[in-house]
């Protein structure tokens, strides 16, 4: 998806650009880091107006693997912690908090786990007198070395895929998973045509007023 927006906009840019600069340096690689940045702009100034659809913005994504890591990260088999289900996500927006992820639970959508971002109410989950022992999740919002997130699955033994359903960060992440490219998630929101707007006037402003081709001198020396 971001990969289609930039091309749009470097298309649009280019033919803005006819007769001012015939060959401007345009990086797509750059071009789609402003899309990605431009879409968070975006997103918040809508948050901050209280006007943003969240559930246009979220994708889902169907073959998320469980694997098997210590809430401290350490490598499982270490005789100081104890090993846990353990899944990997993309990076979501943190101002909606655990409103970021819709869904998470099983790949059939018949059973919706309850969702912990913060650390405090994750440790009281236990004392809770009602529902402690149904499967839940924690999700630490922190990126891990991979610059993704890591998320615990507990209460769910011999579980070994789930669908997590959530507002991504970077939409490019989503190329990790072979049920979802990211170029293949076609999500197109309001956000769009904005993306492309802002992102086609700031360029060729940029490149209208300091990428111009030079002029000659005409004028006469007297």
């Amino acid at each position: 998806m971001i990969h289609k927006i930039a091309s749009a906009i470097y298309n649009d840019v280019v033919s803005g650009l006819a007769g001012v600069n015939s060959n401007p340096a345009i990086s797509m690689d750059q071009l789609e880091d402003d899309v990605v940045d431009e879409r968070l702009q975006i997103i918040k100034e809508y948050s901050f107006k209280g006007i943003t659809p969240t559930k246009d913005l979220m994708i889902a994504i169907n073959c998320v693997k469980l694997d098997c890591l210590s809430l401290d990260k350490c490598p499982c088999g270490t005789d100081f912690t104890k090993p846990e289900l353990h899944f990997e996500i993309p990076q979501i927006i943190n101002d909606y908090g655990e409103d970021g992820v819709s869904y998470l639970g099983a790949v059939n959508k018949s059973q919706n786990y309850k969702i912990y971002t913060d650390i405090n109410d994750f440790k009281y989950h236990t004392y809770k007198r009602r529902g402690s022992e149904k499967p839940y999740g924690f999700i630490d919002v922190t990126p891990n070395k991979n610059n993704m997130l890591d998320g615990w699955l507990f209460n769910a033994p011999f579980t070994k895929l789930i669908s997590v359903i959530m507002i991504p960060k970077d939409p490019r992440q989503l190329d990790e998973y072979g049920c979802c490219a990211g170029d293949n998630v076609e999500n197109y929101t309001f956000l769009t045509a904005e993306i492309k707007k802002r992102l086609t006037e700031k360029k060729l402003r940029y490149y209208r007023s300091f990428l111009a081709s030079p002029q000659p001198n005409n004028q006469v020396a007297r």
